[in-house]
């Protein structure tokens, strides 16, 4: 007789059964793990992409944060950024699908921005012109704002300084400046 060598049915199938429990239990993680680096790194460009703002304001018209208050922040926003639409006089939209939202209240452990904001002062708690919310992937979920640098979701919080935008407390640093 002539004997083949091979696996049964019944070997493929038990192999194939662990190879789905492992990727069922992996595969979320990855993900999650994925999903937390791309607003990390929506949140730098959001930092970046004010902080440019603020900084082409300044070259271009010689005025920095001090001359804007919250309430009409965005209009120094929507002058230097690539802004789709706004959302009345409050939010606006960019064309990478960020979501701008300038506040005028304390958010949590945040100070509210101070209406007499220096220039001459330096970046501190005491010195904030502007606060400043985006949430990094627009409408699309989770809409969670960030309060812990292990668990990153998309919705973070800006500090604008007079001639600077940084994270706006220890968490949002922790998140911008983490490896």
């Amino acid at each position: 007789m002539n004997k083949k060598s091979g696996f049964t049915l019944a070997e493929v199938l038990v192999t194939l059964m662990i190879i789905g429990v492992i990727a069922a239990m992996t595969i979320p993680s990855l993900m999650q793990s994925t999903a937390q680096q791309e607003f990390r790194a929506a949140f730098k460009k959001a930092v970046s992409m004010i902080n440019q703002a603020v900084t082409l304001n300044y070259a271009l018209d010689g005025r920095d944060a001090t001359d804007y208050s919250t309430t009409n922040f965005l209009h120094l926003m929507t002058q230097r950024l690539n802004v789709m639409s706004m959302d009345g006089t409050t939010a606006m939209y960019t064309a990478d699908g960020m979501w701008f939202y300038p506040t005028s209240g304390a958010i949590g452990a945040i100070k509210a921005p101070n209406t007499n904001c220096n220039a001459n002062d330096s970046a501190t708690p005491d010195n904030i012109c502007s606060v400043v919310q985006v949430d990094v992937n627009g409408m699309k979920g989770p809409n969670r704002p960030t309060t812990s640098s292990t668990r990153i979701f998309d919705i973070f919080t800006i500090a604008v300084y007079p001639q600077k935008a940084l994270p706006a407390n220890v968490t949002m640093g922790e998140v911008m400046y983490m490896k």
